[in-house]
């Protein structure tokens, strides 16, 4: 190796990472434009200690969690039911006490039943090869340093050589 090699090895380096940007780039794109089509639907979930900052529902963590609407609140405890005034609900999936409710609910297990859509298997795939660009990112960047330590070993090595033989 030598120093006509570095710029080949830095731009073959460079290629790779680029295009593995790339893929990561059009695969996040390409899953989001996959339809909810598949539905969701959960009975009795329980939520422990539901307060003003809320809990995630277990459905929220689904490959383009959406539609999320929740169909019945009981207090986990002693079966009372929550009224819809005494919680709120977000797009993804927080069920949370709404201030001004009734404070006997406030800070206790909830059980919620709900239904929402999400995508499914081809999002999860894609999901994991995102993933799995994300994990190895890093192993480029060492690749590149190894490649360019090794092209400065060796050019210097070829100068103690020659610097040896001119001594000799």
């Amino acid at each position: 190796m030598s120093i006509e090699d570095a710029p080949s090895v830095v731009m073959i380096v460079g290629f790779i990472f680029l295009l593995a940007a790339t893929i990561a780039y059009i695969g996040a794109e390409y899953q989001e434009s996959f339809p909810a089509d598949e539905t969701g639907s959960v009975q009795n979930e329980t939520l422990t200690t539901v307060a003003e900052g809320g809990e995630a529902v277990a459905g929220a963590s689904q490959c383009n969690f959406e539609d999320f609407t929740v169909t019945n609140v009981y207090n986990a405890t002693d079966n009372a039911s929550i009224s819809s005034g005494n919680y709120t609900t977000t797009s993804t999936g927080v069920v949370a006490f709404a201030s001004g409710g009734d404070t006997n609910f406030n800070n206790t297990n909830w059980a919620v039943s709900y239904t929402y859509s999400y995508t499914g298997i081809a999002c999860n795939v894609t999901t994991n090869l995102n993933t799995e660009l994300e994990d190895n990112t890093s192993i480029i960047g060492v690749v590149l340093t190894i490649a360019l330590v090794g092209i400065i070993l060796s050019i210097l090595i070829g100068i103690f050589m020659m610097a040896r033989k001119r001594g000799l």
